[in-house]
């Protein structure tokens, strides 16, 4: 999952009336993608996402700092549940935590100590981020695995047209602001932090203090 930092756009301001007017801002700040499953979404496909949720904190309903953005799915499945002993993409380094599979899954990092797992699972849990048709009630309209798994098979392709020369780094990064699922690019070019630093620079928002080895290079 993409750690993301909204302080890097500076047009937004502190409270939005009503919140969802927030919306262009933060596409503008961390690009068009669900914060959570990293799906690329059509403004209409987005929703304003309240971190600590609207009705148990009322008071940050209209508040910049509990905004992030959402598929229709993850905000749903996210709903009103406590977002206490998890990890988050606005604060914590969510890249480092997961593991993507060939076949649209996702993982924890087993070599994680045991509370990092316990908050990466947790993480898991609070979007339903390894959801598939009929686990755990989950509706058969939902794509998420599928798509990603889409995803994947693509960023190989082109890993492999990368490696024979057959495509050069901006090729790749147009694929993928056009597909989504950062981090599904990010660990099939893991071998090559040229192609990873310009994945970090070219999506909006990137929290970037959590890739200076990469960006340093």
């Amino acid at each position: 999952m993409r750690p993301v930092d909204k302080s890097l756009f500076q047009g937004n301001k502190q409270s939005y009336i009503p919140y969802g007017d927030a919306k262009d801002d933060l596409i503008k700040a961390i690009g068009g993608f669900c914060s959570y499953c990293e799906r690329q979404g059509f403004r209409s496909a987005l929703a304003v996402e309240h971190i600590q949720d609207k009705k148990s904190f009322p008071a940050l309903e209209l508040e910049w700092s509990n905004f992030l953005l959402s598929c229709t799915s993850c905000n749903s499945i996210k709903d009103t549940k406590a977002i206490t002993d998890t990890l988050l993409p606005d604060r914590d380094n969510t890249y480092d935590v997961f593991m993507y599979l060939n076949d649209g899954f996702i993982q924890v990092k087993p070599d994680l100590d045991n509370d990092l797992k316990d908050k990466a699972r947790a993480l898991i849990n609070l979007a339903g981020l390894d959801r598939v048709p009929s686990k755990r009630g989950y509706s058969g309209n939902d794509t998420l695995w599928l798509d990603r798994k889409g995803s994947w098979v693509l960023a190989n392709r082109y890993l492999q047209k990368y490696q024979n020369k057959d495509c050069d780094i901006e090729t790749i990064i147009d694929l993928a602001l056009n597909n989504g699922f950062w981090s599904v690019w990010m660990q099939v070019f893991e071998t090559y932090p040229d192609v990873q630093k310009e994945l970090i620079n070219a999506f909006s928002g990137t929290q970037k203090k959590f890739f200076q080895p990469i960006l340093t290079l």
